[in-house]
């Protein structure tokens, strides 16, 4: 037996890590382990810091606006997630991003109506994928000629995944569900617990890029001069910097209200911090008089932009530096949370505020991209599994009550932190143990609120709500058939291979030939050879003939693949056709099969066993918008962000 005493005080904690612990340093673990805390609300009563509330109003506005940057120029701050620039041009207006949804493109235009100009909307352009889905109501308005500007990869990347930025396509339905979590989809609408501002829209209207741009491309928009820089990413890797020469106007998705969120916790493409502050130091370096930028209230005079400019540079670069530097230390992942720290010089700098993300998960997150999740710590290449490792913790504590009764003191020593490892072990050990839930959802509702960041605390209470049995996490998220149908026939067919159940597989070797009427395609195929299905792209040129073969429409394909329809309702329409349809059955059953609420997949073994139940909980209530069954589960529409 053994008992644990987290007796550390912060500096102690500072001072074996090797962190200086001195005043220059600043220290936002600390929130959950012991420190202080004041308390605030939004205005729907969810509870968080106040240092969070106070520093946001630095960089957002309290009240939205419309203002006139200079002559012709005006920027929409504070109406909705993403800010809009409007450009007058010779025969129209030019708007920089449509917003998260069509419904919010159509407030913009009222919006730009009331305050601007009743000329007609005659180009888009578009800061980057995440802004780009209220388009189609602005060429309902103003007509389907409209100029839609952008970089040249956006179309591929909303196909792809919908905006996410996917590393691996295959996951996307695993980012979408993340997403839900991040954005605090899932959470109540009010209350202590209640959500915090969202960006995920509701109708989308993405119209694809008429005219991509490249990086020092000169265009004249609608008589309006402008140089497009497309080489340097933010939080996706399809930015568009705007340079407007004439006026010393920049228009940019880089400088945002608080420091960069270089690890999106939803998962993405890998978010290179030097690239970030290359665009920083671009737009610098055009030495603007007016800064307009997609989150943060627009800058106007070039002294105070290059203050800000260098100071958000600074502190990007301290990053990614430092963790470099404590890797050549020798650091490991976990090490280098607590080591690198912010400079308060730069800390309080108004821009740099930590209130999205939080620093703590950028330097493992550079570390894994350079070398891996491996620190070097050789004891650590094969740790015994999870569970095993959860039940001789709680034994090495003197079993289950011993660990409750060391929870209840060390939450009221505030001890968030440790206390949410430790009941985390011990929920593993009594998964089904309502105290021992509710000890762990305790710990994590606290460092909710305490949090001085906004994307952590949708985690923690997401995760504590759960905990208490009142709502259910997705695993995974299907969306509409549109994605599938808009891609090219062979992208889900290959990607369909994931899904392959090695227990149901093992030891067949069966090939399938698939034919997608309406489908410009060679026929393809699947071939299982016991775990794997390797994906076929033309079976004229494979040396083996196909066991079975089916023939369907495309959309009945895509339906499928998506869980609108079963495997059951797909074999038996009329205008799907098979060489036999038992045996196509069977070749399919091998495959995981789409939830009916189509949040999630039930694994193949789990069918063949003959249950295809998911047991959930009650759900929260979610907008009806979002919603595309009256499954247990909440699904938001296709292209969520």
């Amino acid at each position: 037996m053994f008992i644990v005493r987290t007796a550390l005080t912060l500096v102690s904690i500072l001072v074996s890590l090797g962190v200086s612990a001195g005043d220059n340093f600043t220290f936002p673990q600390g929130v959950y382990s012991g420190e202080a805390v004041r308390y605030g609300e939004y205005p729907n009563g969810a509870v968080v810091n106040a240092t969070l509330l106070e520093r946001m109003a630095l960089t957002q506005p309290t009240e939205p606006y419309t203002i006139e940057i200079t002559d012709g120029v005006w920027a929409l701050v504070g109406y909705h997630w993403g800010y809009k620039a409007v450009i007058e041009g010779k025969d129209g207006l030019i708007l920089y991003d449509t917003g998260d949804d069509m419904e919010e493109a159509q407030e913009i235009m009222a919006l730009i109506k009331e305050n601007i100009s009743d000329k007609p909307i005659r180009t888009v352009i578009y800061s980057h994928a995440h802004y780009s889905f209220g388009t189609r109501a602005i060429a309902d308005a103003f007509g389907d000629d409209i100029i839609v500007i952008g970089h040249e990869d956006i179309n591929s990347n909303l196909l792809e995944s919908g905006g996410l930025g996917a590393a691996i396509p295959e996951l996307s339905p695993v980012l979408l569900a993340r997403t839900l979590e991040q954005f605090s989809i899932l959470l109540p609408p009010d209350g202590p617990d209640g959500q915090s501002p969202t960006p995920v829209g509701k109708t989308k209207g993405f119209m694809q890029v008429n005219t991509p741009v490249t990086h020092g491309q000169k265009l004249t928009v609608d008589g309006v001069e402008m140089v497009f820089y497309t080489e340097f990413d933010s939080d996706t890797d399809d930015q568009a910097i705007v340079y407007l020469p004439a006026k010393g106007v920049v228009l940019n998705n880089h400088l945002w209200p608080a420091y960069p969120n270089f690890y999106t916790l939803r998962g993405s493409v890998y978010r290179d911090p030097t690239m970030w502050a290359n665009g920083i130091r671009l737009i610098r370096d055009l030495q603007p008089e007016y800064l307009i930028n997609t989150h943060s209230i627009p800058i106007s005079g070039r002294e105070k932009i290059q203050e800000v400019l260098n100071g958000y540079y600074d502190a990007i670069m301290y990053l990614y530096d430092q963790t470099l530097r404590g890797i050549l230390l020798g650091k490991t992942p976990d090490e280098l949370r607590y080591w690198v720290q912010l400079p308060k010089d730069l800390a309080e700098q108004p821009n740099n505020q930590v209130s999205y993300g939080e620093l703590s998960y950028y330097p493992p997150y550079i570390y894994q991209y350079a070398l891996g999740w491996f620190g070097r710590d050789a004891e650590n290449l094969n740790p015994i599994s999870p569970p095993e490792q959860a039940t001789k913790i709680v034994e090495g504590f003197g079993g289950v009550d011993a660990v409750k009764t060391e929870l209840g003191e060390t939450l009221a020593n505030k001890e968030y932190a440790w206390s949410a490892e430790l009941a985390g072990y011990l929920v593993k050990v009594v998964p089904e143990d309502p105290e021992a839930r509710q000890l762990l959802a305790d710990a994590l509702r606290q460092m909710a609120y305490n949090t001085e960041a906004t994307i952590p605390r949708s985690w923690y209470l997401t995760r504590a709500l759960a905990l208490e049995g009142k709502l259910h996490i997705p695993t995974a998220m299907f969306t509409g058939p549109e994605s599938v149908l808009e891609s090219p026939p062979d992208t889900f067919v290959n990607q369909y291979r994931i899904r392959l159940d090695p227990e149901v597989s093992y030891g067949k070797n069966q090939l399938i030939a698939m034919t997608l009427k309406g489908a410009e395609s060679p026929v393809l195929g699947l071939h299982v050879r016991s775990g794997v299905a390797e994906f076929i792209a033309d079976l004229d040129n494979y040396p083996h003939e196909p066991d079975v073969a089916i023939e369907m429409p495309m959309e009945a394909w895509a339906g499928y693949y998506v869980g609108d329809i079963s495997l059951d309702t797909l074999l038996a329409r009329k205008d799907v056709k098979s060489s036999d349809t038992a045996s196509v059955r069977k070749f399919f059953s091998l495959f995981d099969q789409v939830h009916p609420s189509k949040a999630g997949l039930v694994p193949a073994s789990v069918i063949m066993e003959g249950s295809t139940e998911v047991t959930v909980s009650d759900q929260p209530q979610i907008e009806e918008d979002y919603i595309l069954t009256d499954a247990p589960f909440p699904v938001i529409d296709n292209d969520g962000k």
